[in-house]
């Protein structure tokens, strides 16, 4: 014989999941008491009765008892029936369908579980109800053990909307604790200030309409007719900054729209997003993380909508396709305003963010055919626009690499290019771009080894002279996997030109590392060098005076090999390149060399 069975729910287990895994704001009580309001006002609205919606909290203290918070709305009410199936039932809560005996889009949240969160803070609620459409008044007390009464109260007669009394749990560290008048004034203003109904705060005989100036702003029409002033006011009452620049932005549908604020310091590109977002008027979060493309770190927002849906403890946003469709079409959105700035704001702002904008610019060349004269880059004249370095110059050469920039600077220098730098964040990708975006600009991208191409090779004459030299000198580099060679090139001060591949790069990097890991590591490493690694050259200047009396001295092979190596040495640290083992050894060898024949 089989029998339906009921499971036991322990209440005190619940307040403990909301408390400390659901939510993560503790205060969340407060929310969850204004969305009722709210919602049954809302719900009032669809009877066609004539009133003003008002939601009116009041804080009251006492020395002989805890402090008590009292919400208050004139909303639709709960009738007996109603309150059995709300609130007798554990996550049975109003907000599974927010309907209040009617249907639609606009309430707010799908996964409340109501007056259970007020637990969180409080060991009994007591609740007193009237309805819009019966006007029987109903009390309903519960206890954060699990029971509760109801009793229908026929001898008042109240006006429609519900009373909310919460007291204050006896603890000395309540999470979540608004029982005072400022931090529960900062809470229902975080919570409540675009919500349509007026929130009134009441304290010690002292009333303060909270929203009646900062819910105008999630009115599309209104927020259009607002100063300036007001909305950095705005700004920095929601997102505690101080703003200078903004411009108001809207997705494709009009259902997601807000002001976006540009952040007036540089931001790191890992930084954490900074966009405060209302869901049907009722905040959400300040830290939304998904509802801006990757690269609007730049840009801080206040976003209203009502076309996402929450997760369950409505803190956040399921990260689903309408969330992406919003996050692309709002990064259109910007874009297009990033556009139409006046050219000393977009200077400024290309300034402080340039690193953002060259991450927008390297993905979306319609912005980039844009944005361009306004990016710096690195040339050896300094930091330029890319407007001035067009301006200045008919063919422009660029670099993939910091190195391969430091390699060919001077003698770059000395055949007046302009050389760029495409080493950093984005740059290569940006002019890589604009080669083919600008082709009448000449944009030309270069390596190290094509510009050796341009050295002056030696005379006849000058190679017999030296051939026996460059052999012994090449003889005792050799250990070092590097190759002597000797040419004329400008400017005549510089002794030696280093000059190396990608490849001979990566090959002297491995062969570093193997040298500090153990054996199996760095037999493992080694292993995957090739045979024949590709050298990097050293090239003696022979137009300089200093490599003229080096080759014409007479000096012994061994005098010889230390000046030389002290030379190549000397190029490695000037090209910010770590020593490998060996080479410091011989670094250190030549140093007490010379320090015997002082």
């Amino acid at each position: 014989m089989s029998e339906n069975l009921r499971f036991q729910v322990h209440l005190t287990g619940m307040i403990d999941i909301l408390s400390n895994h659901l939510y993560n704001e503790k205060d969340v009580y407060i929310r969850e008491l204004l969305q009722n309001a709210n919602d049954a006002i809302t719900a009032r609205k669809r009877l066609h009765q004539d009133f003003t919606p008002r939601i009116y909290v009041s804080l009251t203290e006492s020395t002989e008892s805890s402090p008590t918070i009292i919400f208050e709305d004139n909303g639709v009410g709960l009738t007996e029936n109603e309150v059995h199936q709300f609130l007798a039932t554990i996550a049975n809560s109003s907000k599974g369908e927010k309907t209040f005996g009617d249907s639609g889009t606009d309430f707010i949240g799908r996964f409340g579980i109501g007056l259970l969160s007020c637990f969180i803070v409080s060991e009994e609620i007591v609740m007193v109800t009237t309805s819009a459409k019966t006007f029987e008044t109903i009390e309903w007390r519960g206890k954060s053990d699990g029971t509760y009464l109801i009793r229908k109260l026929d001898e008042v007669q109240l006006e429609p909307g519900t009373q909310v009394f919460i007291r204050k749990k006896k603890a000395d560290d309540l999470p979540g604790d608004c029982f005072n008048q400022k931090t529960l004034r900062q809470t229902l203003k975080k919570y409540g200030s675009s919500l349509e109904p007026s929130i009134t705060l009441a304290h010690l005989g002292v009333e303060e309409e909270l929203n009646h100036w900062s819910k105008q702003f999630a009115e599309h029409t209104k927020l259009h007719q607002m100063s300036r002033s007001e909305v950095l006011k705005l700004g920095l009452d929601i997102l505690g900054m101080d703003y200078q620049d903004y411009f108001l932005i809207e997705n494709e549908t009009g259902r997601t729209f807000g002001i976006a604020y540009i952040v007036p310091h540089t931001i790191h590109m890992n930084a954490k997003k900074t966009n405060a977002v209302f869901l049907n008027r009722m905040f959400v979060t300040k830290d939304c993380q998904s509802i801006l493309p990757d690269w609007a770190l730049f840009i801080h927002c206040i976003l209203w909508t009502d076309e996402l849906s929450p997760v369950a403890s409505r803190e956040d946003f399921f990260k689903n396709e309408a969330l992406e469709l919003v996050s692309e079409s709002l990064g259109n959105a910007i874009k297009k305003n990033i556009i139409t700035l006046p050219d000393v704001t977009l200077t400024k702002l290309m300034h402080i963010h340039y690193l953002n904008f060259k991450a927008l610019a390297s993905q979306d060349e319609e912005f980039l055919s844009f944005i361009y004269p306004y990016l710096p880059m690195r040339t050896l004249d300094g930091e330029q626009s890319l407007q001035t370095i067009f301006k200045n110059h008919k063919v422009i050469y660029y670099t993939e690499t910091v190195d391969a920039f430091r390699q060919i600077q001077d003698i770059a220098r000395a055949k007046q290019m302009m050389l760029v730098n495409g080493g950093y964040t984005y740059d290569v990708f940006i002019l890589n771009k604009l080669e083919n975006l600008l082709p009448e600009q000449h944009l030309q991208f270069i390596n190290p080894l094509e510009m050796t191409a341009t050295l002056q090779k030696l005379d006849t004459d000058e190679e017999l002279t030296f051939s026996n030299i460059l052999k012994e000198m090449n003889l005792q580099m050799d250990r070092y996997k590097v190759n002597i060679e000797i040419r004329r090139f400008e400017p005549i001060h510089l002794p030696t030109l280093f000059i190396h591949s990608n490849q001979s790069q990566e090959d002297r990097e491995l062969e570093r590392i193997a040298e500090a890991s153990n054996s199996l590591f760095n037999q493992l490493l080694m292993s995957l060098q090739p045979e024949e690694p590709e050298r990097p050259i050293l090239y003696l200047n022979l137009s300089n005076h200093l490599t003229q009396r080096i080759l014409t001295s007479g000096k012994t092979a061994e005098q010889l090999a230390v000046i030389i190596q002290t030379l190549y040495i000397q190029a490695l640290l000037l090209g910010h390149y770590p020593l490998k083992q060996n080479e410091l050894e011989m670094m250190n060898r030549n140093l007490l060399y010379m320090l015997e024949l002082i």
